[in-house]
């Protein structure tokens, strides 16, 4: 899905340091929708996407603007983002340098940087992302820095037009391992909007430690139970490395409005520990969009797999020795994940030698919930629990966190076929509470940790008892999370219930997987 970047760009001139690649040959793009190239006799190719002319003389090449528009530039297939700023690519036998100036609007002034969310665009090369929204299209800008390069270093940003405003995106590629980075974003006239702190995670940690949470969705308290439940787990157990969402941040997904709020309650921890989203069904049943589309892509940037976004995203990242995979249930309103995310989910899996496999979806395969339990609302969960079980038993997936029926429930190893395959367990004691490990399971163990916001719900009341080693409905004002660590071999998860109008909050339960 090709999307287009607005551009106020009425002049750009890009300078080539090899004059020997120049023309002066004269090329124009059609109603921003005919790429046409302008090739030099020798290396670098230029194309321009959009009404525009592309002039190359005596060494340079001055791209005009007949509007506000231009959609793409590429030098050598590699695109060039419309922005202020100097750049560096390999052409002919030497380097170019490319520099682009815009025309900057004096409204860039007013603009504000809002749902601002980290998080870790790829983990194979330690690049990390940040991404905010705002009202108007600008050339933003972030300025990064790390504790030990007094050197700071200006990352050109991206804006592109969506359904609800305008999505900024900018990555930070390649950065050290275990080192604490300060990031600002700025807009065009250099204003600074927004700034932030963050520290990357260790090359091989030793341990890991990461939020689960779910369903904040909060109409009632306009986000400030979320907000308050990050309170109360940040003062019990200090900063995770990042928080795994399992979906439904928001009521209606479409309204940017409630991302707004929502985010904007939490935006110092959104903002300064990785927040990897979910899609949940309010991201992609129509009745929550009000026309909006491609919810999660729109409020996040990852390195995702070729894909449709329309209906949610799906993609995977490691983090020391565990390989997570993020998944979709929103491909069909009556079998979940589709062929084409299951086919990938194979391929993913079986690519990765690490220790742990996590699996991370919104609509679950076991729940005591409605949507796990109730045959009339339950045909997504019977459809994955053979088609997602199968694969998840077939290349050792340990654990699933899964969203959408807002109970706690924690299933023991489970098969493709709903049969528990039994395993050792042994009881550990300490912290004032006890927890309960399986011992080498062979297959997956499912867990949901309540809902994050302020719409606790009952457990269904005909659900199989067989299929849940603990099952506990949410009481009245209570929220919950889990929070999940993982030292080599052993994963410990602590569920807690946080109780809003009392502002307290308490471990729940606590249970785990030892491997040997």
């Amino acid at each position: 899905m090709k999307k287009q970047i607005i551009a106020l760009v009425l002049s750009l001139v890009i300078l080539f340091s090899m004059s020997a690649c120049a023309n002066s040959d004269l090329f124009t793009g059609e109603d921003n929708s005919v790429q046409t190239g302008v090739k030099a006799y020798g290396d670098p190719k230029i194309s321009v996407d959009g009404n525009a002319q592309a002039k190359v003389e005596n060494g340079v090449l001055k791209v005009d603007a007949q509007d506000e528009y231009i959609s793409d530039i590429t030098v050598d297939s590699q695109r060039i983002w419309l922005t202020d700023g100097q750049y560096t690519l390999e052409s002919c036998t030497d380097k170019t340098r490319i520099e682009i100036t815009s025309v900057i609007r004096e409204e860039a002034a007013a603009q504000k940087a809002e749902s601002v969310i980290l998080s870790i665009y790829d983990s194979d090369t330690n690049s990390y992302s940040v991404t905010w929204r705002t009202e108007k299209a600008d050339y933003p800008t972030v300025k990064i820095s790390s504790e030990s390069a007094s050197e700071e270093k200006t990352v050109s940003a991206y804006c592109d037009e969506c359904d609800t405003g305008y999505v900024n995106r900018a990555v930070f590629y390649n950065l050290d391992y275990d080192m604490k980075y300060t990031y600002t974003i700025h807009n065009s006239n250099g204003t600074e909007l927004y700034t932030d702190t963050f520290k990357t995670g260790s090359k091989a940690p030793e341990t890991v430690t990461f939020m689960h949470v779910s369903d904040t969705q909060d109409e009632d308290f306009n986000g400030q139970v979320w907000a308050k439940l990050m309170d109360n787990a940040y003062s019990n157990t200090g900063s995770p490395d990042f928080i795994l969402h399992t979906g439904d941040m928001v009521q209606y997904g479409g309204k940017e409005e409630l991302w707004s709020q929502m985010i904007g309650n939490v935006q110092s921890y959104a903002s300064s520990v990785p927040l990897m989203l979910t899609s949940g069904n309010h991201s992609y049943w129509s009745d929550y969009l009000d026309g909006a589309s491609d919810i999660e892509y729109n409020h996040t940037t990852i390195k995702l797999p070729e894909q449709k976004t329309e209906n949610g995203q799906y993609y995977s990242f490691d983090y020391g020795d565990i390989h997570f995979v993020v998944l979709s249930s929103g491909d069909s309103e009556s079998s979940g994940v589709g062929y084409s995310q299951r086919k990938w989910l194979e391929e993913d899996l079986a690519s990765t030698d690490k220790t742990w496999k996590i699996v991370a979806i919104h609509n679950p395969l076991y729940s005591t919930g409605k949507y796990g339990s109730d045959k009339d609302r339950n045909k997504v969960a019977r459809s994955q629990q053979k088609k997602l079980g199968k694969i998840f038993n077939e290349y050792g997936v340990d654990l699933v966190l899964q969203g959408h029926d807002h109970v706690f429930c924690l299933t023991p190893p489970m098969d493709e076929n709903k049969n528990v395959v039994k395993c050792e367990t042994k009881t550990e004691s300490g912290s004032g509470f006890d927890t309960t490990y399986y011992v080498n399971p062979q297959a997956p163990v499912y867990l949901m940790s309540g809902a994050g916001g302020s719409q606790n719900r009952e457990a269904f009341e005909e659900y199989e008892e067989s299929w849940f080693s603990k099952a506990m409905d949410v009481p009245d004002n209570t929220a919950g999370y889990s929070i999940v660590t993982i030292s080599g071999k052993k994963l410990t998860a602590t569920y807690y219930e946080y109780n809003y109008s009392q502002n307290t909050g308490k471990v729940s339960y606590s249970w785990g997987i030892e491997k040997g």
